[in-house]
Formats: C-alpha cells, sequence, structure tokens
C-alpha cells in the first residue's frame, strides 16, 4: 500500500514531495487503517480522495504560476489560529483514549473541588445581604468560671448596654421562640423570634408592608402585635397588602399584623414571624437565654466596640457581678455565625485540593507520555522550519482544549456533587447561607483550569520539543528506551501520585475509625423502638400551671392505652434534641473544686413514666415516682453520676444527699435516686452534671413528649396526633422524630466528613493505581525492542518481570514512605475530630501500606507479564 501511495504521490509538486512527502504518507496510512475497518468501499473512497487531494495540489501549482505577486507564509512566525485548533482536535481524536482520559480525570479533580469551594463560598466568603454588613456585630456574654464561652444576655444587661454604649448605631436583643399558629381549622408550629424594637433597624431591612414594632409597643403589658415574614404572608394571605391591622392567633392570644418584613429579615434560622420582647428591667432573676446584634458606627472597629460594651456593664460589675462572674463580647457576626464550619471546611477543602493535585499529576503523567510518543513528529517539523515557539504554542492549544472540555464537565458533575452534599447534610448547613454556582464559583472552576494548563501542560510540551534535533529526529514510534528524563519525570510524577494519595488514605482511614467509634459510644439510654415528639400547650388558653399538670397526667394516661405503646413519658429537654436549660445550686456539703470554677447543671423536668420510656439505668435509690413532686409532698429530685462526681466526689454516694437553689430561701430538695450518665450533647461531647425534677414541682407549658413502642417507633405518629387532636385541636405535634433519628442526626456532620474524605481518599487510590499502571504500560511499549534484544541474548522471563516490576515499584516505594511520613504530619491537625484514635495508629498505618503496595504490585504486575511474553523475533523487526 504505501508503494502505491508513492507513485501516487508523483502527482504532487515536487516542492510539496520534498517537504511533506513522509508526513502524507504517514497520514495516508492512518487514513487508509481507518477505511479498512469500515469496508472495502470506504478504502475506496480514501484512494479517491488522495488522488484528488494530490491533483488539486497539481492543479493549485499551474494557477500560481500565472500570479505575478506571490505571498509567502513563514510557518515559523505566522499565527493561524483557525489551522492550529483544527490540527490541535484531529490530534486529539487520534488518541481518542488518552483524551478521554485526561478529560474525566480533570472533570473529576474539578467537580469534587467546585462542590467543596461553593459551600466555601455560600458560608465564608458571601456577605451577609444586609446594608454595610461588616459592620454588624454579633453580642453575647461569658463565664470561664462556669466553663460556659457563650452564656446568653439577659434584658436588665441589655436595658443598661443599650442606653451606655457610644459606638453602636443600635443594639438589638433577641430570642428564639416557637408559636402555635392556629386558625380555627387546625394548630401550625412556627418558628418566630422574640425582638426589641431595635431589631429592623441594626439589619437595616425596611417592612414591605405596614411598619415595624414602636418603643411604646415593646414595653411590658403591651398590646400584642406581631410581624410577618415575607413567605408566611404569601402562603398563608396570598400576598394580600391590606394585611395590616388584620389579627393572629399565637398560642392562644390575639396578635394585631403590623407589617410583613422581607425575605432577608428571616434571619438567622428561617424566622417566619416577630413578636416584641415586652422586656421587664424590673423583674427580678431573669435568665441568661437571649442573643444579641449590633450595627457599629462607621469606622468603629469590633475590638473598639468590644471595649465600649465592657465599660457599659461597669456598673453591673460594681453593684451586681463584684466577682466579674459574666463578661460582655462583641465579635463579628459573619465570623462567629461561621465559626463552628472552619474545621471541617478546612480538612475537606486539603482533601479536595489534594485529590486536584493527584489527577493533574496523572494529566501530567498522560500528557507527557503523548509529548514523549510525539518528539519523532516534532522533530520532523523542527527540521522542516518550524520554530520550538510555534510547536509550544500548538501544543498549548492542546491543552487549553482538553482542560476547557474538562473544565464544563466538572462543573456540571460539581453542580450535581453541590446538591447531593447539601440534600445528605439538610439539618448541618444554615439555613441563611445559600449554596450555588455563581460567578465567584465559576471564576474558581477557570482559575483551576487555568492553573493546571500552566502548571501540569507546560512541562509535558517542553519534553516534546526539547532535546536536540538529531535525538528527536532518530526517536521511533516502537521499540526504543526514550528519552532517559521523560521517564525519570514519568516516575516522579507516580511517585508523588502515591504520596499525596497515601496521605489521604490515612486521613480517611483515621477519621472513618474514629466516626465508627462514635457510634459505638454507649448513649445512657435505650435508643430502640422510641418517639420523640414536642407538644406544645397554648399559655393563652391555659395560664395555669395546675392545668398543665392535668393536661399533662392525662397525656400519659392516654397514650399508656394505645396499642403498640409499652410506656410514655414528658421531659423538657430529650437527649441529643438540641435544648439546654441550666441552672446553679447549692449543694450539701460539697467538695471544694481545685479549678475553681462553677459549672452550670443541666436541668430538665421530667414525668416518672419519661424515666422507664428512655429506659435510663437506675445506680442508685429509686426512680422518680407519682406522688413526687405534688401538694404536699417534700421536694425530690433524681441526679447523674457526673453530678455526684462533680460535687461529692468519685465513688461517693448521692442518695439521701440534699441540694438547694441557689440564692433562694427553700426548702432544701432531697435526692432520692442516681441515674446513669446520658450523652444529652452528642456522642461524642463530654456529660454535664444534670438533675430531673419531678414535673408536678416544676411544671411547663411545653414538653418533650417519649413514647416506647412494641414496633415500628413512626408508625405510632399517627395514634399519638389523633389522641392529641381529640384533647386539643389546636395544639400540634411537631418535630417528631424516632430517638435513632436523633442519634444519626448528631452524627451527621462527622459522617459526612468522613465520608466525603473516605470518598476523597477512594479516588485519589485510583488515580494513582490508574497512573501507575498506565506509565509501566507505556514504557513497557516504549521498550519493546529493548526487551526483545534481551530475551534473545537469554534474558528469562521470571528476570523480565522482576526488572519491570522493581522499576515501578521502587518509586511506589519511595512514594508511600513520604506520605506515611506527611501523613502523620496533617493528621496531628486533625486531634480535635479523632475521637480518642491516635494519628499515629500503626493498624491504619500498616492498612494504607498493605493496600497502596499490593495494588501497586498488581498495577505493575500487568505490564511486566506483557513485557515478559514479548516475542524477540516480533519486537526485532519493529520500527
Amino acid at each position: 500500500m504505501s508503494r502505491a501511495y508513492r507513485v501516487l504521490l508523483a502527482l504532487a509538486p515536487r516542492t510539496l514531495r520534498d517537504q511533506h512527502g513522509a508526513d502524507m504518507e504517514e497520514l495516508f496510512a492512518e487514513r487508509l487503517a481507518a477505511a479498512q475497518a469500515r469496508g472495502n468501499a470506504a478504502v475506496a473512497a480514501a484512494w479517491l480522495h488522495a488522488a484528488a487531494d494530490l491533483a488539486r495540489a497539481r492543479l493549485a501549482t499551474w494557477k500560481t504560476r500565472r500570479v505575478p505577486l506571490t505571498v509567502f507564509i513563514d510557518e515559523r512566525t505566522s499565527l493561524m489560529p483557525g489551522s492550529e485548533v483544527r490540527y490541535a482536535w484531529r490530534a486529539l481524536l487520534r488518541q481518542r483514549g488518552a483524551t478521554t482520559l485526561v478529560v474525566l480525570m480533570l472533570a473529576l479533580g474539578i467537580a469534587a473541588n467546585v462542590a467543596v469551594f461553593s459551600l466555601v463560598n455560600g458560608l465564608f466568603l458571601r456577605p451577609f445581604p444586609f446594608a454595610h454588613p461588616d459592620r454588624l456585630v454579633y453580642i453575647n456574654t461569658a463565664a470561664p468560671r462556669w466553663n460556659l464561652d457563650v452564656v446568653g444576655i439577659n434584658y436588665p444587661d441589655f436595658d443598661r448596654w443599650r442606653k451606655d454604649q457610644k459606638l453602636f448605631e443600635a443594639i438589638t436583643m433577641y430570642e428564639t421562640s416557637n408559636f402555635n399558629l392556629s386558625d380555627g381549622a387546625g394548630a401550625e408550629r412556627v418558628r418566630g423570634l422574640q425582638i426589641t424594637y431595635d431589631f429592623p433597624r441594626v439589619l437595616g431591612v425596611e417592612p414591605l408592608v405596614g411598619r415595624t414594632f414602636t418603643p411604646e409597643e415593646d414595653r411590658p403589658k403591651a398590646a400584642p402585635v406581631v410581624l410577618l415574614s415575607e413567605a408566611i404572608w404569601r402562603q398563608r394571605f396570598g400576598g394580600d397588602r391590606n394585611i395590616v391591622g388584620r389579627s393572629l392567633r399565637l398560642d392562644g392570644t390575639v396578635h394585631t399584623i403590623v407589617g410583613v418584613m422581607p425575605a432577608a429579615a428571616s434571619f438567622p434560622d428561617d424566622v417566619q414571624l416577630w413578636v416584641p420582647m415586652h422586656g421587664d428591667v424590673a423583674q427580678p432573676y431573669q435568665s441568661y437565654s437571649g442573643d444579641g446584634m449590633g450595627r457599629l458606627k462607621p469606622g468603629v472597629t469590633a475590638e473598639q466596640a468590644d471595649a465600649d460594651l465592657k465599660r457599659a456593664h461597669q456598673p453591673i460589675w460594681d453593684t451586681q457581678d463584684k466577682e466579674r462572674v459574666v463578661t460582655p463580647f462583641v465579635k463579628p457576626l459573619h465570623d462567629t455565625f461561621v465559626h463552628d464550619y472552619r474545621g471541617a471546611m478546612a480538612t475537606v477543602g486539603g482533601a479536595v485540593a489534594v485529590l486536584l493535585l493527584i489527577a493533574c499529576a496523572n494529566v501530567a503523567a498522560v500528557m507527557l507520555a503523548r509529548a514523549l510518543a510525539r518528539r519523532r513528529e516534532m522533530g520532523i517539523r523542527l527540521a522542516l522550519g518550524s520554530s520550538r515557539a510555534r510547536l509550544l504554542r500548538q501544543l498549548l492549544i492542546e491543552n487549553l482544549m482538553l482542560a476547557a472540555a474538562g473544565g464544563v464537565i466538572g462543573l456540571v458533575a460539581g453542580r450535581w456533587a453541590l446538591a447531593a452534599l447539601i440534600r445528605a447534610i439538610p439539618e448541618e448547613l444554615p439555613r441563611w447561607a445559600a449554596f450555588n454556582i455563581d460567578l465567584r464559583v465559576m471564576a474558581f472552576s477557570f482559575a483551576a483550569v487555568a492553573g493546571t494548563v500552566i502548571l501540569f501542560g507546560w512541562a509535558p510540551a517542553l519534553h516534546a520539543v526539547g532535546g536536540d534535533l538529531r535525538s528527536a529526529v532518530s526517536a521511533t514510534t516502537n521499540g526504543t528506551t526514550g528519552a532517559p528524563r521523560g521517564r525519570r519525570t514519568l516516575w516522579l510524577l507516580v511517585g508523588a501520585e502515591f504520596a499525596l494519595a497515601a496521605v489521604l488514605l490515612v486521613c480517611g482511614t483515621l477519621l472513618f475509625k474514629a466516626f465508627d467509634r462514635v457510634r459505638s459510644v454507649d448513649p445512657g439510654f435505650r435508643s430502640d423502638h422510641m418517639l420523640i415528639a414536642t407538644v406544645p400547650l397554648s399559655e393563652g388558653t391555659r395560664p395555669k400551671p395546675a392545668q398543665w399538670i392535668a393536661f399533662w397526667d392525662e397525656l400519659e394516661e392516654r397514650l399508656s392505652k394505645v396499642p403498640g405503646v409499652e410506656a410514655a413519658g414528658l421531659v423538657t429537654c430529650a437527649p441529643l434534641s438540641g435544648c439546654h436549660t441550666g441552672n446553679f445550686f447549692a449543694v450539701e456539703n460539697a467538695l471544694p473544686r481545685p479549678d475553681g470554677k462553677d459549672p452550670v447543671v443541666l436541668y430538665r423536668t421530667a414525668s416518672p413514666g419519661y424515666l422507664r420510656a428512655a429506659g435510663l439505668r437506675l445506680r442508685e435509690g429509686r426512680f422518680l415516682q407519682e406522688p413526687d413532686g405534688r401538694k404536699g409532698q417534700a421536694p425530690v429530685v433524681v441526679v447523674n453520676e457526673s453530678f455526684v462526681r462533680t460535687f461529692w466526689g468519685e465513688h461517693a454516694n448521692g442518695a439521701g444527699r440534699r441540694i438547694n437553689y441557689r440564692g433562694l430561701k427553700s426548702p432544701w430538695i432531697t435526692v432520692v435516686g442516681v441515674v446513669a450518665d446520658v450523652k444529652h450533647y452528642g456522642l461524642e461531647r463530654p456529660t454535664r452534671p444534670g438533675i430531673y425534677f419531678p414535673l408536678g414541682q416544676d411544671p411547663r407549658a411545653s414538653m418533650m413528649l417519649a413514647v416506647r413502642t412494641s414496633g415500628e417507633p413512626a408508625a405510632a405518629t399517627p395514634a399519638v396526633r389523633e389522641v392529641l387532636r381529640q384533647m386539643d385541636p389546636e395544639i400540634p405535634l411537631y418535630r417528631v422524630r424516632t430517638m435513632e433519628q436523633l442519634i444519626r442526626q448528631s452524627m451527621q456532620l462527622r459522617a459526612a466528613l468522613s465520608w466525603m474524605l473516605a470518598i476523597f481518599a477512594g479516588l485519589a487510590f485510583v488515580l494513582a493505581i490508574g497512573g501507575a499502571y498506565g506509565v509501566a504500560m507505556y514504557l513497557v511499549t516504549q521498550r519493546t525492542r529493548e526487551i526483545g534484544i534481551r530475551v534473545a541474548l537469554g534474558a528469562r522471563t521470571k528476570d523480565i518481570f522482576r526488572s519491570v516490576v522493581a522499576s515501578g515499584l521502587t518509586v511506589v516505594l519511595v512514594g508511600v514512605a513520604l506520605g506515611l511520613a506527611g501523613s502523620v504530619a496533617v493528621a496531628g491537625l486533625l486531634a480535635d475530630v479523632l475521637f480518642g484514635v491516635s494519628a499515629h495508629d500503626l493498624s491504619v498505618l500498616s492498612f494504607v501500606t498493605i493496600v497502596l503496595l499490593s495494588t501497586a504490585v498488581v498495577a505493575n504486575g500487568f505490564p511486566a507479564r506483557r513485557a515478559a511474553r514479548i516475542d524477540p523475533m516480533r519486537s526485532l523487526r519493529t520500527e
């Protein structure tokens, strides 16, 4: 076939034959091979096209002889982007496998980075949707002696700050609250805020309809009014602009609607309505249950505002808190709200950055292999007059096309991954954050693509056109050992991939082991077959504690008769539910604390049925009983083991001892029982001293219901709702969950972090193994002739196999060793989330080493097996 084409080539002009004859033969051979795969008709068409092309070239030569002016194009310096793009496209299509591999690896790395960067963007980079968000600050108090970084704000302190501060435009206090919203047809539980009248001014928002609260409406015993959110205004009232003046029933009390706030004001937790706080500075013993925000005056820093607030608090220290137990603080609002996410985002961000580096190293290896295979082509083009700059530009265009394809696919895949990630952890992400692909994310994607092209595409291009002309022209496509410098670079990239993969695998395995250890923690109660829900009474219809007690008693009695219900009880704060009530108590014969701290005691009110329904374990004394807390009965309490250890010492007996409310002249309260510690704040969080008061002794209008069932707990929800509807149709049953769901939810962020690192580590492992296999296979292909000569000279099959495997494993061993050393240092940064797992865990380090080395042997073994089976006669005939 080649001889026939040379005869046909005689039709072409002599200049064309001399300069490009060899390239034309090679191009025709490729086209003919492709045509043969399609059949005889395609072969005939290929010959006809070749003859027609040569005839047109001869005709063009005859025509140009009659043109008096000839314009010569210097191929070395001319810029022809259209032709270069077309040539690059054809070059990429000739190596579809390598092209597809590069695009997919780039897309993988970019997709992971886009998804994680979108989270970072939504949490840390996008400002709050308010005017001058940099001037917004968070206000609260801290009490180191109580071992509390955040205590809360009480209204008398806030009122003093508001009057005496000088560096704020306005400050506000708010408190999260939920309301029973009823319209006669049923009840709905909605999220709201109790706010001081300054709240809209601090955020810098104006109502869509109506007005905000006046100072007079925020005073004690003022007429009840309410502000609606834009969402609830549109959903329940159809966006009626005449809504102002209409009434709304909240917790059994009629409120007058005075305005509608825009969507941006539903901060910080998807708030649906607002009511005035009605703060009273004269009311004694107010709890520290609020939060605060402030808007600074222009030019004022958070540090200056902090000093100003402490100055305003000085009279309180001088008169009420001479020991300075509680100290106010001011911090930037955005930094405060994202503080808890920094560690997790830093870990995930570092992991995806490493994954992108591994993907880029793999891309560089594939590109370098392509470049080394094209050295002969580059040498011929250099010999024909092309400049190295022109060839570099051509290769750079190819890299740009690959990067663009990978970037577009990665951006689309990243958007899908982001949506999947948000669906996986909806409860852990703040409602004020918006996660989407915006211009900042697209700019990041572009930067990642550009960085990949510059950092990992330029070096292979230099390899392709570097070196002396003679070695480039004499390089063959198959059979020689190729450029030693190129081989070293390929193995260096493989070693780097294994080092980075080792870091990710170690960190991912450590986190997964820590997650597994958290899952095995004993919560201190029976989590199976237990349903948890909140039942809030409307104080407007049942204002007296005696009415609350009667309702709770009847509810427990009715639920105990429902088929499938084994036990039912009530508690103010169920474990892992996210609520907390703390207080301080005087403890009889308490041991002095060497650290001088005064710990807050977790305070819960519970019915006797709750302790049985939750499956608490009794350590000493007895549980709460029905008569406890009722009129005429002595006050009693049940405490946990941490309470006994904290105040009376290790191994002390708690039953029979006494406690009392601090600062109040009331009868001593006798401890009648000690129960096992319950993981109230999370399976990995420490347990605080805690107590359980009987419901009759300290009644509450809102309680959490615990129902233990013989079957699936969620299946009992309709029956519980029906019992509640029969008792009062305006009382909602909300936040219904099983205890096992609460446990999973408490570990959701850790689970997501562990799974993400595990996925990234798995992808890094696959990329590293794939890179080792691809490089080994490429180098075996390039060494076909050399291996054939060695076999012909007497080399044994096992020697060839051992030589190929050893050359690959040497680099892998070095990479894994460096990666293990680096992983120990990096894992040390994760000490806070490893939950008792050592950063130097030998089982994890050994596991990762065995996995990487064993799979590296397999990855290098297949190419080595191919090398060992090379036929020396065929390899020696290869050119």
